[in-house]
């Protein structure tokens, strides 16, 4: 039977995985190996501070056992969104790691490195040219947000993948990716159905989150055939079942149906989900419509000023009760006294066991919790400034009036010393749209070199 196989050693580079599963996994005699790694998930800092999410050894880590299994089953290594935000920085930390740990397995192999950080100018002059798509509350993209952000990067589909594969890559390390297209590549590339391919791949990028029980650490083995695909656990002691698998096509989804992408839309309105044998699930029906404009996602964030943070424990029935109405007089105190609004500076109580998560939002607002834990949030333009009003609030709260009050001090707990944290620069996402190209591999270049050791 015709098929192409891959591997998903876990569902986050830098994550850790299970080594016995992956070994298992590998007894499949996979095609390629695939990993992500990186996401927007870890929020905007990361984006504009162009900083990886993790320690650059876990990184290397997981890195050092899939490039030595895919050089020995001489097969391709895929590794997308090197590492978190996917930019020429963060590229090149990635593709030290692989020249190091080459090196020391005395590995060598023809590398493709693919780049998605986006030219300012060049996308100036994309803007020139017609309103680019927000997809996020952001509104039109104009020249001064582009000077204001960090680095901008676009969302590579599968083109520059499969552009490395025809020129003979064995190891492709990509900035910033959409997850389903690393392992949709070479399906794709060998004459398999795209839709296919890229749901296989929406199962394959989160690994072990498809199977019961669910474990992001845990393999994933997909076989994409010519009229379905197949998806199964590498650790024995799991299994997908039609539940976890159709769950999972569902993850990250704001349409139950369509999954836009890279290029366009995979529709799995007809998808069918089936269980075949105990442990895999075949699943058949997706099928891909091409957009009649070719676009890919930009992001980048920008740096709104400096963050601090007082992190406090409140069990006093009393204290919790009245929180909104103090909270009011907090925000009074700390206007007189920084001038809130017209400095740009941010303050915000973030009530967890309350309505921390949700917010006003929140379905169950009368009900009365016996604790909270209060986090202070202040950002200003500059750290000093963000510590002191994070600190003059937690003081005035600390010794504040309110009804019924039983004690002037005594009411609330630090879990830290100091109390007040400077947690550095603030981001918010700015650019979050779609950008028309005419060619897929257009703002991303490849280049290859040849690793000898």
């Amino acid at each position: 039977m015709k098929q192409v196989t891959g591997v998903a050693p876990s569902g986050s580079m830098g994550s850790g995985y299970n080594l016995a599963s992956f070994k298992r996994a590998m007894q499949a005699a996979p095609d390629f190996i695939g990993q992500d790694a990186g996401s927007t998930d870890m929020g905007p800092y990361y984006h504009g501070a162009d900083r990886p999410f993790l320690p650059m050894s876990a990184y290397r880590r997981d890195l050092a056992v899939m490039l030595a299994a895919a050089r020995s089953a001489s097969i391709p290594l895929l590794i997308g969104s090197a590492i978190t935000n996917g930019s020429d920085a963060t590229l090149a930390a990635m593709i030290g790691l692989v020249r190091e740990v080459a090196a020391e397995q005395k590995l060598s192999f023809k590398l493709a490195i693919i780049g998605a950080q986006i030219d300012k100018d060049y996308l100036k002059r994309k803007i020139a040219a017609g309103p680019l798509q927000s997809l996020g509350p952001q509104g039109s993209l104009s020249t001064e947000t582009v000077d204001a952000a960090g680095p901008v990067v676009a969302q590579m589909g599968m083109e520059p993948f499969m552009r490395a594969l025809e020129a003979g890559a064995e190891v492709i390390i990509a900035g910033r990716a959409c997850d389903d297209a690393v392992f949709a590549a070479l399906p794709v590339l060998r004459g398999f159905e795209p839709g296919l391919s890229l749901h296989c791949g929406k199962i394959l990028e989160c690994a072990g989150l498809s199977a019961v029980p669910y474990d992001l650490g845990e393999p994933m083995i997909g076989r994409v055939r010519a009229d379905h695909f197949e998806v199964e656990p590498g650790n024995p002691d799991s299994r997908c079942t039609t539940v976890s698998v159709a769950g999972h096509s569902l993850y990250e989804r704001s349409d139950p149906f369509l999954q836009a992408g890279p290029g366009g839309i995979n529709d799995l309105t007809r998808a069918t989900f089936e269980q075949s044998g105990e442990r895999i699930v075949r699943v058949r029906g997706s099928a891909y419509l091409k957009d009649p404009q070719y676009r890919v996602k930009l992001e980048a964030a920008q740096q709104v000023g400096y963050r601090s943070i007082v992190v406090v424990g409140i069990r006093d029935a009393v204290m919790i009760r009245e929180l909104d109405h103090v909270f009011e007089h907090v925000r009074e105190r700390a206007q007189e006294r920084f001038g809130l609004q017209e400095n740009g500076i941010s303050l915000l109580f973030r009530t967890y066991g309350k309505d921390g998560v949700m917010g006003s939002l929140e379905p169950d607002p009368d009900v009365a919790p016996k604790e909270v834990g209060l986090v202070i949030d202040a950002v200003a333009p500059d750290q000093d400034t963000a510590t002191a009003v994070a600190m003059f609030s937690r003081g005035v709260l600390q010794h504040a009036h309110y009804p019924g009050i039983l004690t002037t001090a005594g009411n609330m707990a630090y879990p830290f010393s100091p109390f007040g944290i400077p947690v550095g620069p603030a981001y918010r996402f700015s650019i979050y749209h779609l950008m028309p190209v005419a060619d897929p591999c257009e703002c991303f270049p490849i280049h290859y070199e040849t690793i000898r050791n």
